[in-house]
């Protein structure tokens, strides 16, 4: 963690990456310029007013995710338990000057053009900024009572990260009036998070030896699982994986469902699978598995009834019929269906283009949105008609390995690893495309 010399170690950090940073942009044109952190009242401006870029630390505020992150820091009796860190967030006024026109303007924009490139002030910046090889900052923060240095800063858990904070027209005219000065082109910036720990001595209890009579602790419940719910409810689907392959997290035309969940007997189940571009739920008879878990069989690939069923996000429910009594049903829970091309895409050259073709099932619809990419090359796909075939010219850079074609649809990406626990792994064959 820090000392309490880190709020000054991120101006040094901060005043020196823009002195820098300007410097190596070469802005003699402009004349001759600095880099201060000062008030702004401090500054002299009017005819004798220098070109400069100053940087002000106008206000310091918690940072919420860290504010409540550590144990009570004293016990009942005042006893200090712990050194919780102090999680600050800096907030800073860059503030341009400038000696004739357009100068402030100049400094302004190479200066927020360097922040934007260095959003993360990361150890080896603080490290170098900080060392002795840089005696300037070093000189204006001295050790700490416990001889930390400013350097320490560099070892914090958090980096630092800055963000631009846009204040609005309302919010600017107000901190330049409490600060009593003329407005000059101003951005704001957050620098967070600073975190500033101590190194004081702590009290800690002992340690527990018996945790009572007879080395037993307090009777407690043997489960806080809750009670499963009386009405039909679907807690979990799987895909049961075909052979060689591990569980997956996106079925396919072909799959077996594994439905789990409470009150699911008793009745005739019928399987609701609802999309966004269809009119009504695709309805699936179910079976009835092992342990009570409902089995559906996802229609195949070649089936005809596999044309109505598009790729993407599925909401999945059963309807339970029980003789007597009124149709029951679940919750919906969603599932993927993902595409998958087969046979393997080729790639066929004549006249000086390429041509690329893709069987992918299900058939692509035309309000979906596809995105492909062969390697990592893009390529743009028009779906004017629903269909499971695409004939797409395409200019590639030549290559000697397979390349995976990556295919997403509505969201839904095509499996292109089937094990995941074979070493090495690799891609499924009939998602690559072989070199021509």
């Amino acid at each position: 963690m820090s000392s309490p010399l880190a709020i000054a170690a991120v101006t040094a950090i901060l005043k020196d990456l823009l002195n820098e940073g300007l410097v190596n942009n070469d802005l003699s044109p402009v004349g001759s310029f600095t880099v201060t952190a000062l008030p702004p009242d401090r500054i002299t401006i009017g005819d004798t007013e220098e070109s400069r870029l100053n940087l002000f630390l106008y206000q310091v505020t918690p940072n919420l995710g860290w504010r409540n992150a550590d144990f009570p820091s004293r016990d009942g009796q005042g006893m200090r338990l712990s050194n919780p860190p102090l999680a600050l967030d800096l907030h800073y006024m860059l503030t341009a000057y400038g000696a004739s026109d357009l100068t402030a303007e100049i400094l302004l924009g190479y200066a927020m053009d360097l922040l934007h490139d260095t959003p993360v002030l990361s150890r080896e910046v603080v490290k170098r900024s900080l060392s002795p090889n840089n005696p300037f900052p070093v000189n204006l923060i001295p050790p700490d009572s416990q001889g930390r240095l400013a350097i320490d800063l560099a070892d914090q858990i958090e980096v630092l990260k800055i963000t631009p904070t846009y204040l609005s027209a309302d919010e600017l005219s107000k901190l330049w009036t409490a600060m009593q000065a003329r407005y000059r082109p101003t951005v704001a910036y957050q620098v967070s998070t600073v975190l500033i720990q101590g190194t004081k001595p702590v009290r800690r209890p002992l340690p527990v030896l018996r945790r009572g009579d007879k080395d037993q602790g307090v009777n407690a419940s043997p489960s806080i699982v809750p009670p499963p719910p009386s009405w039909p409810t679907i807690s979990s689907i799987a895909i049961k994986p075909g052979d060689g392959e591990q569980p997956r997290t996106s079925a396919e035309l072909g799959d077996e469902l594994l439905i789990s969940g409470s009150a699911l007997d008793g009745g005739a189940i019928t399987a609701e699978f609802a999309h966004r571009l269809l009119d009504d739920p695709l309805e699936l008879p179910t079976a009835v598995g092992d342990k009570g878990a409902i089995l559906v069989s996802l229609p195949a690939a070649g089936d005809a009834a596999a044309a109505n069923w598009p790729a993407g996000s599925y909401a999945v429910n059963l309807r339970i019929k029980r003789p007597g009594k009124p149709d029951e049903r679940t919750n919906a829970v969603p599932l993927l269906l993902a595409p998958r091309l087969k046979p393997a895409p080729t790639i066929a050259s004549a006249g000086g283009q390429s041509t690329l073709t893709i069987k992918v099932a299900p058939p692509i619809w035309p309000a979906q949105r596809v995105d492909l990419m062969v390697g990592s090359a893009p390529v743009k796909i028009a779906v004017a008609a629903k269909s499971a075939s695409f004939d797409v010219a395409v200019l590639l850079e030549a290559s000697d390995v397979p390349l995976p074609v990556r295919l997403r649809v509505d969201g839904a990406d095509n499996i292109l690893v089937r094990d995941t626990k074979a070493l090495p792994l690799s891609f499924d064959p009939q998602q690559v495309l072989e070199p021509a």
